[in-house]
């Protein structure tokens, strides 16, 4: 647990060219196939980011998969949303291989300048986090190590109420103003600039303004978190109610043929359910 960090490989689709430009210049970025039993053998270090709970899960847990062999001493920082049961499962494919895994989903706000600053919700053995913390400081401007074991999971959890809670709020009090004869723009506008205009929200605003509910986040991805925090709001105890509605307002999306658009793809579907006519020439993006 001693030897530095020097030689590192990033797998996966979401986020790499970032990732592979901020990593270029603090160590060696090797590129690899995971699925070659010589893959791991000459890094300290690989980052995984992965978009979805599948892709994450093929590139670990497959019959080809990166942990599917030993690996002892290497160092595996994941930087993706998934869920906590897919990490505990990667937690003991890890065990086996004898590969140190650490949590480190990224989360991005507003920073200087309006340039983007990212922070990283950091969870595993301490031990691994200080071996880790160069790397993680290249990743992202704030970390914030959580605990042992699946807190940085569970955080992304409650990060994902807030945005779908928040999205939810926003899609409702839209539909409404266009029911109330507001002019689509110019309502955007007040919103992005009002107390409540959210980060998530203000980072919307431009394409809904044309009409264009895409994101990087897609709707289908929101039913499966909301439903995790759900499922964990059950066992704990915890009154989600808010939650619930949100979730109910996804899947009303997803049923009506919008799982490849993104947060923003409830705001068509309220107007659908609604009856609102969004008029003024402006298309729904289907």
């Amino acid at each position: 647990m001693e030897r530095g960090l020097r030689r590192v490989a990033v797998l996966g689709d979401a986020d790499t060219e970032r990732l592979h430009e901020v990593l270029a210049g603090r160590f060696e970025v090797h590129l690899q196939d995971p699925t070659s039993t010589a893959a791991g053998q000459d890094v300290d270090a690989i980052v995984t980011a992965c978009a979805s709970d599948v892709e994450l899960e093929t590139a670990l847990l497959g019959p080809q998969g990166y942990l599917s062999r030993e690996r002892k001493g290497l160092l595996l920082v994941d930087v993706s949303p998934v869920s906590e049961a897919l990490s505990r499962e990667i937690d003991e494919a890890a065990r086996r291989a004898g590969v140190h895994y650490l949590r480190a989903p990224l989360t991005v706000g507003p920073g200087e300048g309006g340039a983007q600053a990212y922070t990283a919700m950091v969870s595993g053995p301490r031990e691994d986090y200080e071996r880790a913390l160069e790397l993680l400081e290249a990743l992202a401007s704030k970390i914030v190590w959580l605990g042992a074991g699946e807190e940085a999971r569970a955080m992304t959890r409650v990060l994902d109420v807030m945005t779908g809670v928040s999205m939810a709020m926003w899609a409702e009090a839209l539909v409404f103003g266009e029911a109330v004869g507001l002019d689509w723009r110019e309502m955007l506008e007040v919103m992005q600039t009002s107390a409540i205009g959210s980060p998530v929200i203000q980072s919307h605003t431009s394409l809904v303004a044309t009409r264009d509910f895409g994101s990087s986040h897609g709707c289908e991805q929101m039913v499966q978190r909301l439903g995790d925090a759900l499922a964990h709001g059950k066992t704990t105890g915890t009154v989600l109610t808010l939650t619930g509605m949100a979730h109910q307002m996804y899947l009303g999306a997803l049923a009506h043929g919008r799982a490849s658009e993104g947060l923003a793809a409830i705001i068509p579907w309220l107007e659908k359910a609604a009856g609102t006519n969004p008029g003024d020439g402006r298309t729904v993006t289907r």
